[in-house]
């Protein structure tokens, strides 16, 4: 099946698994031609500039949105006060250790996307949160709110959205009312801190033409990230949850 287009979200400064997860894209789909990022590059993680350069040195990374932690930090520290205790920790040491260069170009990160994907017309919309609220809103599968982005995709024509957030990864596709078209609607998962208790990185691949997708999962050395938590003087409850996957 060709796949062409790879998702990657909320990577929250986990170079390890962002490595790990580019080179499984080169290895098992060399047909993927671009890369997708619905935001959170940084937080919680001990490696925020390296992931910056990594990504903006991947060329087939021709899209990324902003997240809630791109925001806060970019924005020296913005809206601290909505995250955990453990999420503020590691927003503050990320608005120090990150250049003012590196943090304007988090904050200059657009909400919102809506391109079309190669030579394919299909039309794609990228988010990390909702298309109501771009940086906060939740969406998980089968609730109201997920239900209700079907009309909103019929009425704006979009064959395909791209979200994050929620680090649980979810793959949701529907035959438009109005067009007969099938509509995907996707959460990748998290390359870098996963929440649906399986610790392995998750990204998405999507077959454009044919409007099929999939989630893949992908081991990474957990432990080395964890020892570069606690190096980093972050909490080590930060390098803990992630071989829980929660």
């Amino acid at each position: 099946m060709p796949y062409t287009l790879a998702v990657i979200s909320d990577i929250h400064a986990n170079l390890t698994a962002l490595d790990t997860v580019l080179e499984h894209i080169k290895q098992e789909y060399p047909e993927i031609i671009e890369i997708y990022c619905p935001g959170d590059l940084v937080g919680y993680g001990p490696d925020p500039s390296a992931v910056i350069d990594r990504i903006l040195k991947e060329k087939h990374v021709t899209v990324i949105t902003r997240g809630n932690h791109d925001h806060a930090v970019g924005g020296g520290g913005r809206d601290i006060a909505k995250f955990n205790p453990y999420a503020q920790k590691a927003i503050n040491w990320q608005v120090v250790v990150l250049s003012q260069e590196e943090k304007s170009f988090l904050y200059q990160l657009p909400n919102s996307r809506t391109c079309i994907h190669g030579s394919f017309p299909a039309r794609i919309a990228i988010v990390h949160g909702s298309p109501t609220y771009p940086l906060d809103e939740y969406i998980l599968l089968g609730t109201s709110q997920q239900k209700d982005l079907f009309p909103f995709m019929d009425l704006f024509e979009l064959d395909i959205l791209l979200l994050g957030h929620t680090h649980i990864p979810f793959i949701d596709i529907q035959i438009s009312k109005d067009s007969g078209k099938r509509m995907i609607m996707m959460n990748s998962g998290s390359i870098g801190q996963s929440r649906d208790r399986d610790p392995r990185a998750s990204y998405g691949v999507i077959d454009v033409e044919k409007m099929n997708a999939e989630i893949i999962r992908v081991d990474y050395d957990i432990d080395l990230v964890e020892r570069k938590i606690i190096e980093a003087s972050l909490p080590e409850y930060l390098g803990q949850r992630l071989h829980k996957g929660i």
